[in-house]
């Protein structure tokens, strides 16, 4: 393992904490509403299907998630407009369309506004060698340090290659994902041993992820920062 990838951090306060403690409390609305609604026990109209409704939940998931939105409470919404199967394939068609225009944007537009605020100061992107592009840009897509539309418009600001960012970015973004459409299909289906199922991954997931930040955080972050 290169040097890049050796350097173990400590737990430091996340400054995106509350961000996810909102998305969080996102997901878990949606999830008792539907639950709620499929049950009998409330009457929700919106979870009634139509065309033009479809149409909403995609320009939504196109649109919201460029402006700060918490993509996961949308791939849930997603999972439960369409089945799985559909949700996945809008998942998977949107992020690239996301990755094209971040990268786009940034380098026509607010490359050295990025370069100059203080979030970006407090990251390596502008300190790593060409020659640890590849390693880097995997690190910083799949470590849960800042939010979705944060990494997507952090790290082209870097110099990264479209190719390493958008290549990674797709893949690990779509695996990441790929659970919250499921878990939105299963409420809405009220699914409860797939709900279970789910439960547990996620737990999982949290552990997991919770120790590549505390081995790679000094990776991504200079020592000073605090999130």
């Amino acid at each position: 393992m290169t040097q890049y990838l050796s350097v173990s951090g400590d737990s430091v306060p996340n400054k995106f904490k509350f961000y996810r403690y909102f998305a969080l409390t996102i997901i878990v609305i949606i999830i008792l509403v539907v639950i709620l609604s499929k049950s009998g026990a409330i009457d929700f109209n919106i979870l009634k299907h139509d065309l033009y409704k479809s149409f909403l939940f995609i320009v939504s998931f196109l649109i919201l998630p460029l402006i700060g939105f918490p993509f996961s409470a949308l791939l849930v919404a997603i999972g439960i407009e369409f089945n799985y199967i559909i949700g996945l394939l809008v998942m998977a068609s949107i992020i690239p369309i996301h990755l094209v225009f971040s990268f786009w944007i940034v380098n026509r537009f607010f490359r050295e506004r990025i370069k100059r605020s203080l979030q970006a100061k407090k990251f390596k992107i502008f300190d790593i060698p060409a020659n640890r592009y590849l390693e880097y840009t995997f690190i910083f897509m799949i470590v849960p340090v800042v939010p979705y539309a944060m990494k997507n418009y952090l790290l082209p600001a870097s110099g990264v290659p479209f190719r390493y960012y958008f290549i990674i970015g797709w893949t690990i973004q779509s695996a990441l994902g790929a659970p919250f459409v499921v878990l939105g299909e299963a409420a809405s289906k009220l699914d409860y041993q797939v709900l279970f199922a789910l439960l547990l991954l996620f737990l999982a997931l949290y552990f997991v992820m919770r120790k590549l930040k505390r081995r790679y955080f000094n990776v991504i972050a200079k020592d000073d920062a605090k999130y």
